[in-house]
């Protein structure tokens, strides 16, 4: 992941133009969804804005139970208020991250280290 802004999307007077949904095991094979909506030109931008913006998912993305972070590209309400993603433990300690309808060119599925990575990078 590079960066290449002029100004950090967090710090971007500027409409949302992604959604990112953080995906948490809670343990018992349950996983917590929290939606938001973030700015920025691409997938990687969105996650650094959830990372940094108000509010910040930084300490989110440090928890033990993180499964991954999906963004998609546009806004749309009833995806925010029940994205259509499916999780499923590999039976690895890893897990299956799908998006139903998506096409490959608007949602981003950025696992747990590459979350973490991002944010130690910023």
């Amino acid at each position: 992941m590079t960066f290449d802004w002029k100004a950090p999307p967090w710090e971007r007077n500027e409409d949302c133009t992604h959604m990112a949904v953080t995906l948490t095991s809670v343990g018992g094979g349950q996983v917590a969804v929290n939606t938001e909506s973030v700015r920025g030109d691409n997938a990687t931008e969105a996650l650094a804005d959830l990372l940094m913006g108000t509010g910040g998912a930084g300490g989110a993305v440090l928890l033990p139970g993180l499964i991954g972070v999906v963004v998609r590209r546009g806004i749309d309400v009833m995806w925010l208020a029940q994205p259509p993603i499916q999780v499923a433990s590999s039976g690895e300690g890893g897990w299956e991250i799908a998006v139903e309808g998506a096409k490959e060119d608007e949602v981003t599925v950025f696992p747990t280290e590459d979350a973490r990575d991002l944010l130690a990078r910023l």
